[in-house]
């Protein structure tokens, strides 16, 4: 039986509205998201709404989404899955069943920059600009679903041989009680484009605030 990993008296790499990110005890090279225990008490305890607790995966709907969305993105594009982490699979925890993920790397081994870092810290160039737009380009030819797109959870990686490249770290999957846009590709389209108008938006906003080296 797998040992349990002891995460909670760590301090997590990250946190997002529901859960918390760690870097793996035993490996550099992956990350485990686990939800946070108050969110669980607050969304899904004794006093949550009934239609909760009608969810068949109920606090893991978080988890069946982030992978469902994988699934469908590997579906269309196999082995070369150009912009969203790598799921590797499940572990447990002292907090509970984490999701086990492949840590998106930047050129030195460290944890990948988020876009917001990389427009802050006033390496923004051309090349991350065009790398922007390929990725945005291919989020909006695949299938997956975002459910929030931010400068936070998209992060600037380099590989050998993808070479610099943005990916979406977080925000995936469907989180209405109705999923049109699984149902519809017209519907999950336009919704993309919304999300990348106001992306851009934010963008120039954050920019005007942080001048980038002129190249």
């Amino acid at each position: 039986m797998d040992a349990i990993l002891n995460l909670r008296d760590r301090t997590p790499l990250a946190q997002g509205g529901s859960r918390f990110v760690f870097e793996h005890p035993d490996d550099p090279d992956l990350l485990v998201k686990v939800i946070r225990p108050e969110v669980i008490d607050d969304r899904f305890g004794k006093n949550t709404k009934w239609y909760k607790k009608r969810r068949r995966f109920g606090k893991y709907s978080s988890y069946i989404r982030e992978i469902q969305e994988y699934l469908a993105v590997r579906e269309t594009y196999g082995d070369d899955d150009p912009f969203l982490q790598r799921v590797v699979g499940f572990a447990r925890t002292d907090m509970g069943l984490g999701l086990v993920l492949e840590a998106v790397k930047w050129v030195d081994g460290s944890l990948a920059p988020s876009l917001r870092n990389l427009i802050h810290t006033r390496r923004f160039d051309s090349e991350a600009h065009a790398a922007l737009e390929i990725f945005l380009g291919g989020l909006l030819r695949s299938p997956v679903i975002i459910s929030d797109l931010n400068m936070g959870n998209i992060v600037y990686s380099y590989s050998e041989d993808r070479g610099y490249h943005f990916v979406l770290i977080d925000g995936i999957g469907n989180n209405g009680l109705i999923p049109f846009k699984a149902i519809s590709k017209a519907i999950n389209r336009r919704s993309k484009l919304g999300r990348f108008k106001r992306l851009r938006t934010r963008i120039e906003r954050s920019k005007s605030r942080h001048p980038q080296e002129k190249e």
